[in-house]
Order: C-alpha cells, then structure tokens, then sequence
C-alpha cells in the first residue's frame, strides 16, 4: 500500500492568471473554505487540508481580477511603507503612542521591556537583525494588547448603565487595509500598529469597534453610540480617513 504525505501547512506557490504570474503563499488547515488575504507578505490563500491543488487553482482564477487589483494597492503601500529594520538601522526612533522610543540593549538573558518612563524599548543583545525585529514586534504587541484593553474600559465607562455594551473580546491583528473590525461573536480586532499611533487615534478606531457591537453597520444610530463613547471623535475621525495602514511602520 503506497502512503500519500500530509500536504504541506505552508508553502509558497504560483499560479499563471490572465495577467501575469501570481506567487502566493497557501496555508492548509481544518477550514471548509478557501480564504484570500492581502497581508505584509502579499497574497495568502487558506485552504481545507484535502482540497486538491486543481480546485484550488480553479477557484483562485475566479478571483484573478480582485487579485490583481488588491495586489497593486499592496505594490503601492509597500512602496509608501517605512520598515522598522530602516529606522533601527538608521538610529531612528519608534513612534509608540505618538511618541519617540528608543532601543537600548540589555545584557543577554534578560527579558525584554517597553518602559513608558523612559520612553525606550530595552531587548537583550540580539544575534541578527531578523531576531532584534521580532523581539520588538512581539514588545509592541504585548504593549499594544494592554493599551488597547485599558482604552476599551475606559471608552465604557463613559456610558450610562441603560447604554452599556454586550460583553466583548480584544484580539490583535495586522491586516494591511483595516485598522479595526467586529463581527458577531463579538470579537473586536485591532490593528496592532494602531499602537505607534497618538491615543486620541487609537480610542477612535476602538470607539468605532465597539459601537459596532450593537449596531453592525454606519447608520445614524451607529455614530450616536460613538458620540456616547467618544463625544469629541469628529477630529481623529477625519485625521484617521486621511491615513491606511500602510502609513506606519511595519516589519
């Protein structure tokens, strides 16, 4: 009896659509259905573990014209996109909350801390570039993850008890073109690089999130539970329409 392998979980492919050659990355999981995603990395496919290689390549060709669209908006914000790496490398600060941090390096062993006093993110002597960066990402989204839950709590306090919100779940994400979502389990999900922002900017991508939870769309009824939550969003509103995600630092 001839045993098949277990398709790989991740691997990079491509694919030959009407208007060129399109490389992607697949991840294969327990999933029904095939996902499309444009992230830091461009286009990645989720695909059900058994799905044949055929079906797939048949399902992405009726999507070859939203592929190509999606991938010229990400050529476009890459090429706006300043990396982490180049303002380390060049001793540049990090925005965090608006203002400038600086990385200082611990001796080895020793945990690395954001420390809002000094304004700097401190990380033990790393062996590469690639380590320093991911130490540092994994610093901001632990920041991010607890700045974002103080602001959440305190964007409801401001509510009456007859006004008060269903019961909710912060969740990190890093898409390229949304700051924030909310869907009907009543998970918020919050850009992470929300956090190299300044707070008022911050509180009202979750105000906005938040208002979702009762109202999942942009009615007038939406923006007074954002009023409630924030009664001075006017002003970061329109700052935040100005701007896309691909207008802060990446890695």
């Amino acid at each position: 009896m001839q045993l098949t392998a277990a398709p790989n979980p991740t691997e990079v492919r491509s694919i030959e659509l009407p208007w060129g050659v399109c490389r992607y990355i697949l991840k294969r999981s327990k999933r029904r259905s095939v996902g499309f995603l444009i992230g830091d990395q461009g286009l990645q496919i989720s695909a059900p573990l058994r799905l044949p290689i055929t079906e797939l390549n048949d399902i992405i060709a009726t999507k070859s014209s939203w592929i190509e669209q999606r991938l010229k908006q990400w050529e476009v914000r890459c090429k706006q996109t300043i990396s982490l790496s180049s303002l380390l490398d060049e001793g540049k600060p990090i925005p965090v909350r608006g203002e400038p941090y600086h990385l200082e390096t611990l001796p080895p062993r020793c945990k690395a801390m954001l420390n809002p006093w000094t304004k700097s993110i401190a990380l033990p002597a790393c062996e590469s570039t690639l380590q320093r960066d991911k130490a540092i990402e994994k610093v901001l989204k632990a920041h991010a993850k607890e700045v974002f839950t103080h602001m959440a709590t305190k964007l409801l306090e401001r509510q009456p008890a007859a006004q008060r919100l269903p019961s909710f779940s912060i969740h990190l994400s890093s898409p390229g073109s949304r700051w924030g979502s909310c869907n009907s389990k009543r998970e918020v999900r919050l850009n992470w690089r929300l956090v190299h922002y300044p707070p008022q900017l911050i509180e009202y991508v979750i105000a906005h999130e938040l208002a979702h939870l009762v109202e999942m769309n942009h009615s007038v009824r939406f923006w007074a539970v954002v009023e409630s939550l924030m009664p001075d969003y006017h002003t970061p509103h329109k700052a935040l329409s100005k701007m896309n995600p691909a207008e802060v630092p990446v890695l």
